[in-house]
């Protein structure tokens, strides 16, 4: 497989060296060729022969310039997909015991909030993992999801959880008494109206300059005392299933929102399918969350009586 992936690096670079215009400005005709060979005789008077294997020595200089620029950057490439698969097969082994607990849980017949929030840390571990090996730089992820019932305009969140690094630093008591308003922060606002259109393509969202954007609102920044948020960049997604037919079928159960402390990390394709998996497992658990909590009200509500 790798000698089959150097020949066809190779072949790629020698025939993108052959081709350009630049050989047909040279070789384009008899005319053009006969200049090469002897431009060297033309300008300092030397015989035929020896003009012919200096125009001849300044073509195959020429193929070896091109030859080697075009098979570095073949090899940069070549590079590149590597590293992307790597990282993205990380992701896929970094998330898969976290998604099997997730699964595990979800076919008890109960669980407690002990429980259910210690798999929900870990999918934020598995995650923070994944986006630091990813974008080189320091990640952060939390899952947020309303103070009562279901998002909506007027509704304010809290975070159910964080990764574990960020918890400590975060949740500051600063942080949990602010009212952390969907209205108040515009990745919320523009998500919930993407939702309530029916528009995928606006159910994510990602700024990767969050402190260029004028219009960006963000009920965090009142937990700092410069104003200035811990991060650069981030990328919002909706807890909604991943395949539905009819959107008022499911409610939007909250956000999963990763921020990362450098600008321009996050892209609309690989990330997004990573964090839609994620958004789906954490949609349905939650579901079931909140139907067994629904169940145990009503049987303590009828000891009660």
């Amino acid at each position: 497989m790798a000698s089959k992936t150097s020949v066809s690096i190779f072949t790629t670079a020698i025939t993108q060296s052959i081709k350009g215009k630049i050989w047909k400005w040279f070789l384009g005709g008899i005319g053009s060729l006969v200049g090469v060979l002897l431009l060297v005789k033309n300008f300092f008077g030397l015989d035929v022969l020896k003009s012919s294997l200096y125009g001849g020595a300044f073509l195959f200089l020429l193929f070896i310039i091109r030859f080697s620029i075009f098979l570095a950057r073949e090899v940069i490439k070549h590079l590149h997909f590597i590293n992307r698969d790597s990282i993205y097969g990380d992701a896929i082994i970094a998330l898969k015991d976290a998604f099997a607990k997730v699964n595990a849980l979800q076919r008890a017949k109960d669980f407690s909030d002990t429980e259910f929030v210690a798999v929900m840390v870990e999918i934020c571990n598995g995650l923070q993992h994944f986006f630091n090996k990813k974008t080189k730089s320091k990640c952060s992820v939390s899952i947020k999801v309303p103070i009562t019932g279901n998002v909506s305009a007027n509704a304010s969140v809290q975070n159910l959880c964080r990764d574990s690094e960020h918890a400590r630093i975060r949740d500051t008591e600063v942080y949990n008494k602010i009212n952390h308003t969907i209205i108040g922060n515009t990745p919320f606002q523009k998500i919930l109206n993407g939702v309530l259109t029916g528009n995928r393509r606006k159910f994510i969202y990602i700024n990767n300059d969050i402190n260029a954007s004028k219009d960006y609102e963000n009920t965090s920044r009142d937990a700092y005392t410069t104003g200035i948020l811990p991060y650069e960049s981030e990328i919002v997604y909706p807890l909604i299933p991943a395949y539905f037919t009819d959107k008022s079928k499911y409610d939007v159960l909250g956000f999963l929102c990763i921020d990362c402390q450098c600008k321009g990390k996050f892209d609309e394709k690989y990330d997004v399918a990573i964090i839609e998996c994620a958004t789906d497992r954490l949609y349905d658990l939650i579901v079931t969350r909140n139907y067994l909590k629904a169940v145990k009200q009503t049987q303590n509500e009828g000891t009660a009586a």
